[in-house]
């Protein structure tokens, strides 16, 4: 009797467990749902804001010689590393990680001084012990994305890139495909890449089956205007998209990690309870035999 005590503890057990696992699946599809619907919108914006600024760049040069897009001479790179707070996300986390480590890797070999803007608990955790430069820590922007915290953590990072402290800003995060796929990618904030043949992959032409049309405008009031209000509002939204991009990756990652975890509570419970059910069979049996003997032995 003592193992079949132990069995139904162990059932119980997992079923509290599956309700947990089950309420943070439906937490996080509902933060999902909302995080999807921002990211999609925004990255329509975004990819026509970087149109805008490719056309641009072919008729003047203002765009291209704006305090934001002009390469600068230097070393110092400023490589941000966005991760959750919380672990039970699956591989979200430890991809970010290996991405960024691999990037990290690579700056070095090109001679670059490599400084971290560390966004979440577990990046801080992972790089605290080694040995990296760990400029800033944020592990408040990715409770709740929202556009006035975008823009604040923007201007930090346009007033580090303008005082000449980096010539370049990089980020290392998710890009939230589905609700399965989140992949990690790095991607150049700083200084803006508007040329017609940039490498750069164009992360907003994802889910977007549109067909884009070659761009021309007349410049009003002046190119200059122009370029000063673009430009830092390119930043800003594309920032902003990133933030998204990864707050929705981690919830897609949750949930699906919380569902693969309520599917296997559910299936042990089906062999705990056949398992169960044979051994209090198997109880049930001896008892009769013990009975049925017994009376055999009194006749």
């Amino acid at each position: 009797m003592a193992n079949l005590r132990d069995v139904r503890t162990r059932i119980s057990s997992v079923k509290s467990t599956r309700q947990v696992t089950s309420a943070m699946k439906m937490v996080s599809a509902s933060k999902l749902r909302k995080a999807q619907s921002n990211i999609e919108n925004l990255r329509y914006y975004v990819d026509h804001l970087k149109d805008i600024l490719k056309d641009f760049s072919e008729t003047t040069q203002i765009i291209r010689n704006n305090k934001y897009t002009a390469n600068r001479e230097g070393n110092k790179v400023l490589l941000i590393v966005y991760t959750s707070n919380k672990g039970l996300c699956g591989t979200y986390n430890i991809n970010v990680l290996k991405k960024a480590t691999t990037y990290i890797n690579w700056l070095k070999e090109q001679n670059f001084e490599i400084y971290l803007y560390i966004i979440g608990k577990k990046a801080h955790d992972f790089f605290k012990d080694k040995e990296f430069d760990i400029l800033y820590t944020d592990q408040e922007i990715n409770q709740k994305v929202t556009y006035d915290r975008a823009i604040e953590f923007v201007k930090q990072l346009k007033n580090n890139y303008t005082d000449g402290e980096f010539v370049r800003i990089d980020a290392v995060y998710n890009r939230f495909q589905n609700v399965v796929v989140q992949e990690p990618v790095t991607e150049k904030i700083l200084p803006v890449d508007v040329s017609q043949n940039s490498n750069e992959t164009d992360l907003n032409n994802i889910g977007n089956n549109y067909q884009k049309d070659h761009l021309k405008h007349i410049l009003e009031p002046t190119p200059d205007d122009i370029a000063n209000f673009i430009i830092p509002n390119f930043i800003d939204m594309k920032v902003y998209r990133i933030l998204l991009d990864s707050y929705a990756g981690e919830q897609g990652a949750r949930m699906t990690a919380m569902h693969q975890a309520t599917e296997n509570a559910s299936e042990l419970i089906k062999d705990l309870t056949l398992t169960y059910n044979k051994a209090r069979q198997a109880s049930i049996t001896r008892e009769l035999v013990e009975i049925v003997s017994g009376a055999e032995a009194l006749k």
